[in-house]
């Protein structure tokens, strides 16, 4: 079954869900009138550093939105993939989009999300909040995407880790990460 027609039979229940073997392997665009919001982190243990990218784009696959995000902490990926899926709901609410999808190339996460559960403890309150946002949005959608669909968000949160501060486009975004969206869609 097509992922549009997923949600649009699970979507009369008010949230739709991807099932956890909906995978990916070149970004899609939304339904009509959602927003799909990528994200991955990375970790630096030798700078003591994480970078979480995000970027959102509507149903017409044009970027709307995107984020590069840098902290000083020694992380844990799970967790730092967690924080930035919670961040990137944080962004859709900020934003006052009431239909979302949330993707990552961290399956162990967005399976965690989709189940409700977790064995992670560190992860446990950063799910919580998770639930909670989902609260805010009319639709809320979680998939997993394979690398080659999501190198834009990965190839940020490598850049975010060289960060001073965090970096936030609306428009004007650079030429690279324009390059790199593109490139998902074409799962290459």
């Amino acid at each position: 079954m097509e992922f549009k027609e997923a949600v649009e039979l699970e979507g009369r229940a008010g949230i739709a869900e991807a099932t956890p073997n909906q995978h990916f392997r070149r970004w899609k665009p939304p339904i009509e009138g959602a927003y799909k919001i990528n994200t991955d982190a990375a970790i630096s243990a030798q700078m003591i550093r994480t970078g979480k990218g995000i970027v959102a784009r509507n149903w017409k696959g044009e970027i709307m939105k995107v984020w590069a995000i840098m902290e000083e902490k020694i992380g844990e990926p799970e967790l730092e993939e967690a924080t930035a899926i919670r961040a990137a709901m944080q962004l859709g609410k900020e934003a006052g989009w009431r239909k979302i999808e949330i993707q990552s190339d961290c399956k162990s996460v967005i399976d965690c999300i989709l189940t409700v559960s977790c064995n992670n403890c560190n992860c446990a309150v950063i799910l919580e909040d998770i639930q909670k946002l989902r609260e805010f949005f009319d639709q809320c959608n979680f998939s997993f995407i394979y690398r080659e669909g999501n190198e834009v968000c990965h190839r940020l949160a490598k850049f975010a880790l060289k960060l001073v501060n965090d970096v936030y486009w609306e428009s004007n975004f650079p030429g690279w990460i324009k390059d790199l969206a593109r490139k998902d869609c074409e799962g290459s």
